[in-house]
């Protein structure tokens, strides 16, 4: 590593500097007690320490201060999460750490945090790889771990790495929380799109164009649908086929015989499955877990697809119990008489504003893969060199 270290740079090794490895103490977790009990599971989901959700030592260390955590300890998982670090920012409560988790804590004159960035790179998780090769159950020990070898800057250099990886990795860390509310809202803007559609709000400038009522009459759904459950496969009838097999989430496979013909809505009737909402054409199987709809007039079926999923159809069965949808709550359902002509344009706007939505979609994917690059990019970066100005007589 040395050769190709920047100049004033030095390549030490994690014992070197940071004090002698420390394993955690060894006890059971309780609910209650005096002391808190820092284990794997605690430090393993980034961020900060849930200290609420952290239990308490089943039997104190005699010598409390020997495993008490304290600020700027590093903490390593042994084994599990194995290499997972974490660096202890604050601590609101007297706490120690479990065995499962070896302490280093950095000397003076490092920067904590300059070594806490080290321990997140790809660099050092190579490092934990091939440690663990080999090995039936991956674990690394205190020696392992103390012989890693790291790249180490000049203090002054280390102190500017550091303040330019806090500055960008904050903002990595603000475009993921943007990037991550971004299905909630497409799915809303979705939902949106469904309620103005069904309301007629959609196509309102539609009608007035055509010089059309601006209200909709309504009838029951089961004067649009003839409704049937579905059945089950006979054992005989599970082959593979050229015949689709619908359900509640939609296509399970195919088979050789049919339940059902033409412009079909599939419906899912219990259960996770209930209110899920497909339509098809041709033949096709439908389940016992499912309601087909086959229209008694001529319609748009993607129009009322549309309608239907746009009703939250899970959320109208009765009683406790886990969601179902029958015939009985279907039937009544005030659905809206509309011109075959507006169904077409319904639809055809709705599409449109769906494929958008697909393509945000696919950029919102790629933008959190770009993304997803950075924290690691920025790592490399800095640990060879090429974050921040050389000056290797600054100090």
């Amino acid at each position: 590593m040395t050769s190709e270290l920047p100049e004033g740079w030095a390549a030490t090794t994690l014992g070197e500097i940071c004090s002698k490895p420390q394993y955690g103490w060894t006890c059971r977790a309780a609910k209650e007690g005096k002391i808190k009990y820092v284990r794997t599971t605690d430090i393993s989901d980034g961020g900060v320490i849930d200290w609420a959700s952290v239990p308490y030592c089943e039997e104190a260390p005699a010598d409390v201060a020997k495993y008490r955590v304290t600020e700027n300890d590093i903490l390593v998982s042994r084994a599990g999460s194995v290499g997972v670090s974490f660096r202890i920012v604050d601590v609101p409560c007297d706490a120690v750490f479990a065995s499962y988790l070896i302490r280093f804590k950095p000397l003076d004159g490092i920067p904590p945090k300059y070594v806490e960035f080290f321990l997140n790179s790809d660099s050092y998780w190579r490092s934990i790889s091939e440690f663990s090769a080999g090995i039936a159950v991956p674990n690394v020990n205190a020696s392992k771990l103390a012989s890693l070898v790291m790249p180490l800057a000049p203090l002054a250099e280390q102190r500017r790495i550091v303040a330019k990886l806090e500055k960008l990795l904050g903002q990595v860390d603000a475009c993921q929380q943007r990037l991550e509310k971004m299905p909630t809202l497409l799915k809303r803007f979705r939902q949106s799109v469904l309620a103005a559609a069904c309301s007629g709000r959609l196509t309102a400038d539609w009608r007035e164009e055509h010089d059309l009522d601006d209200e909709w009459p309504a009838e029951p759904l089961n004067e649009f649908f003839e409704m049937r459950n579905g059945k089950s496969l006979v054992a005989t009838k599970r082959q593979e086929g050229k015949i689709p097999v619908y359900g509640g989430n939609g296509l399970m496979g195919t088979h050789n015989a049919a339940n059902a013909e033409g412009l079909v809505i599939v419906i899912g009737r219990v259960g996770a499955q209930c209110g899920n909402v497909h339509y098809v054409t041709g033949k096709v199987w439908v389940t016992d877990n499912a309601i087909s709809l086959q229209a008694k007039k001529e319609l748009v079926p993607a129009f009322y697809a549309y309608f239907l999923r746009s009703l939250n159809l899970n959320t109208m069965s009765a009683g406790t119990g886990q969601p179902y949808v029958s015939q009985e709550i279907l039937g009544p359902i005030e659905t809206p008489v509309v011109s075959l002509a507006e169904q077409q344009e319904i639809v055809r706007r709705v599409a449109a504003l769906f494929a958008l939505a697909d393509q945000l979609e696919m950029r919102l994917a790629q933008a959190r893969g770009q993304v997803a690059k950075l924290t690691p990019a920025l790592l490399a970066r800095a640990f060879a060199g090429q974050l921040v100005p050389q000056n290797p007589k600054d100090e």
